[in-house]
């Protein structure tokens, strides 16, 4: 098994949070099995970089999104946010970005994604 996991979050709220919960629970899954894995979320994915989102999405059979990427987070996963997509998606909001998430451009995305397993969703 690979020592590192890029997951590329491109779904927003139009799914009800299905994609981002499995993003984050696998994500979390990743960090305690000594996975280091980053979260980049891309697209419609932005809008989960911020709390306003989060709070309301639990999908049966799974913990809360919000569980999951606190515990993501408190794992010491990454999680980036695309700099240019944040702007488009997230500008109507202006929200901030929550705690643990940043803003990255490509190249970084590039560079991760040569380093280890990509998982798209």
């Amino acid at each position: 098994m690979g020592d590192k996991m890029l997951i590329i979050l491109t779904t927003g709220t139009e799914d009800r949070g299905n994609r981002a919960t499995l993003a984050f629970s696998m994500g979390v899954a990743a960090q305690i099995s000594g996975v280091e894995t980053t979260i980049y979320m891309t697209m419609g994915g932005t809008v989960w970089s911020h709390g306003q989102a989060i709070n309301k999405v639990h999908i049966d059979g799974f913990d809360s999104l919000a569980t999951y990427i606190d515990q993501f987070v408190d794992l010491g996963g990454q999680m980036l946010v695309c700099s240019p997509c944040y702007d488009f998606y997230c500008s109507i909001a202006q929200a901030p970005l929550r705690e643990g998430a940043e803003l990255s451009g490509l190249t970084t995305v590039v560079d991760l994604a040569l380093s280890g397993s990509v998982v798209t969703l």
